[in-house]
């Protein structure tokens, strides 16, 4: 068991941090092949998600940043700690050129795994001091007194989806909290709760989204990070899973 102080040192993205999580083998990280015959999907999903644990500090911390947003699902980080210094660094070679041909998604997807660890840090006693090194995030940790979040607690229940929601309209409680939440510097807020401005929103939206499926680099680069079953969800650990754009799972 690791504990606070001790040397550690490791390199490791999600996927393989996954597996070794589910007990794969070594030699199936990257491909999983035996993937389906060990383990289900929603078991999967629970092991990922589960409460987060002081021991091995590193691992947790490095599991709790890796169910932050990120664009695709593409997962495109490496982690790397040694001592009470953990790094997350791009993988360019997870890119997504067409819809992010400029990496902006890419880097906004390093930092929201960094906000994640930051406050996983928090609850286990952990002050952690992001610097910006290049393209890398590093984060130092110094012990401080364990202070709990509901920022934190909501980490392992996050999820994005694009199925329908239920039609009710959000409550004025939960629009105040929305707008209050975006007051920052050079940000504006608007709130669209009237049908008719909704439905002018929306036909921009229809538009764009006719336009993104007649572009077919973006359609081949899409099809390549949809996971169409839970099988192949299992075995690449990444990617958009069809269900959570409401289509069913596929043969």
């Amino acid at each position: 068991m690791l504990r606070k102080g001790m040397e550690r040192t490791f390199v490791v993205d999600r996927r393989q941090f996954i597996a070794a999580a589910l007990g794969f083998p070594a030699a199936a990280i990257g491909g999983f092949p035996a993937a389906g015959a060990t383990m289900t999907y929603d078991a999967a999903v629970t092991t990922s998600r589960a409460p987060l644990q002081a021991v091995p500090r590193d691992r947790e911390l490095v599991r709790f940043a890796t169910l932050a947003a990120n664009s695709h699902n593409t997962q495109p980080w490496v982690f790397s700690a040694h001592g009470n210094e953990i790094t997350i660094a791009p993988d360019f070679s997870r890119r997504c050129p067409a819809v992010d041909p400029d990496d902006h998604h890419l880097f906004v997807s390093l930092g929201c795994a960094a906000e994640n660890l930051i406050l996983a840090a928090s609850t286990l006693g952990w002050r952690a001091d992001p610097v910006i090194d290049g393209d890398r995030i590093v984060i130092t940790l110094e012990e401080t007194p364990p202070a709990a979040s509901a920022l934190a607690a909501a980490i392992p229940v996050r999820q994005c989806t694009r199925a329908t929601f239920d039609g009710r309209p959000a409550p004025p409680e939960t629009l105040r909290r929305l707008e209050n939440a975006c007051r920052e510097p050079d940000v504006t807020t608007i709130l669209l709760t009237e049908h008719a401005a909704i439905a002018k929103v929306a036909d921009y939206v229809l538009e764009g989204n006719a336009a993104q499926m007649r572009d077919r680099a973006f359609m081949r680069e899409l099809v390549n990070w949809i996971r169409f079953n839970e099988t192949e969800a299992l075995a690449s650990m990444d990617g958009l899973f069809s269900p959570a754009s409401g289509n069913p799972s596929l043969p």
